[in-house]
């Protein structure tokens, strides 16, 4: 007669063993996959940015002093180079360098966000105008972060102009930037990127920042359909270009015109001589699906930074034009090299227009 105890530490013992076996070959394709994948890492966006603390600003993020490596999606949609300049700028020139220059500010768009250096905006106007550019761009920022990028770069030099991106997806906020004033700390901050590892967000980058196994097989996965059209039906993996409804309610004008007092006072830390301009970034979806909502957040924009005779660059005729797919990347929300090319057109011709050019 068996006995019942002798058989559930049998089973038990089945269990722990085949843990055990999973656990080792785990680490083992952990370790010959370091070695076959050498650029495992490239997936992992902290690699290259931190966050600094500037004196009467705040927190902003910038990128890693003389980084030079490559980012990529791991769904495919780009691969590229990042040298970022020893002040944290995406540039191959030195700060000193961006004495008289036309200066690019804003976030992930401006920064460049999936296409290369010569792809970026602010090199091809350069390239238009025969004219030197600087961006001082950098992902993660909002507009209270273009003022501390903004006074920064201007303890080092003064520019010739300004071009601030504003993505109307993210950007619009009901801002009270002088609330970060007194925060004179200059102690770096180690990371941007949330690694609470009880939450799936911060597991995600946990293992994405550490672990060559987890790269390989999201890398893999995703480019087979029906595994990723289910990792998104389970939560685990973000649907492309989901749409983000924009919050035309009770108060929306309220963040509209606070938006655009935060960029008169951007605009102020520069002489009154120095032409400045904003360049609107249209959300996706007006291009993709004519949103009215978001066309009256664009057209709403527009006429509050008029108001304040700030001068606004809107390609939306041009996006438009081109159409969504061949302006942005598959999945991810930023612009593709070919995006970049209409924004920079409709900014170079701005620049003519101030006798910016060579």
């Amino acid at each position: 007669m068996n006995n019942p105890t002798n058989e559930r530490h049998t089973y038990l013992g089945i269990i722990f063993a085949l843990l055990i076996g999973i656990v080792c070959l785990a680490l083992v394709a952990e370790v010959i996959l370091r070695l076959a994948m050498p650029h495992w890492q490239e997936f992992y966006n902290g690699r290259f940015m931190r966050i600094i603390n500037v004196k009467n600003h705040g927190l902003v993020a910038t990128g890693i002093p003389g980084f030079d490596g490559y980012f990529s999606q791991n769904n495919g949609d780009f691969r590229v180079r990042l040298q970022i300049n020893d002040f944290g700028y995406r540039n191959t020139k030195p700060i000193e360098k961006s004495e008289g220059s036309v200066w690019f500010v804003g976030d992930s768009m401006a920064f460049g966000w999936g296409v290369e250096q010569n792809e970026m905006y602010s090199s091809l106007v350069e390239n238009m105008l025969n004219f030197p550019t600087f961006n001082i761009a950098s992902p993660g920022t909002d507009v209270c972060g273009y003022q501390a990028l903004l006074a920064r770069t201007l303890k080092h030099a003064s520019p010739r102009a300004i071009i601030v991106g504003l993505i109307l997806e993210n950007d619009l906020a009901d801002y009270n930037c002088l609330s970060k004033k007194g925060q004179t700390s200059s102690e770096v901050v180690p990371t941007i990127f949330d690694r609470n590892l009880l939450n799936i967000k911060g597991l995600k980058v946990f293992l994405i920042q550490n672990s060559a196994l987890y790269n390989f097989l999201a890398v893999s996965l995703k480019r087979v359909r029906f595994i990723n059209e289910m990792l998104i039906q389970f939560g685990l993996v973000a649907q492309g270009h989901t749409y983000r409804p924009a919050n035309i309610a009770a108060g929306f004008d309220r963040v509209i015109n606070k938006t655009a007092t935060e960029l008169i006072n951007l605009k102020s830390q520069v002489s009154t001589n120095t032409p400045f301009a904003v360049l609107i970034a249209p959300a996706r979806f007006e291009i993709k699906d004519r949103d009215s909502a978001f066309q009256d957040v664009r057209e709403k924009m527009v006429y509050a930074l008029a108001e304040r005779n700030i001068s606004v660059i809107d390609p939306i005729k041009e996006f438009l034009d081109a159409g969504f797919k061949k302006t942005h990347f598959a999945h991810d929300g930023h612009w593709s090299a070919l995006g970049h090319k209409i924004a920079a057109q409709v900014t170079a011709d701005w620049l003519r227009s101030q006798k910016i050019d060579k």
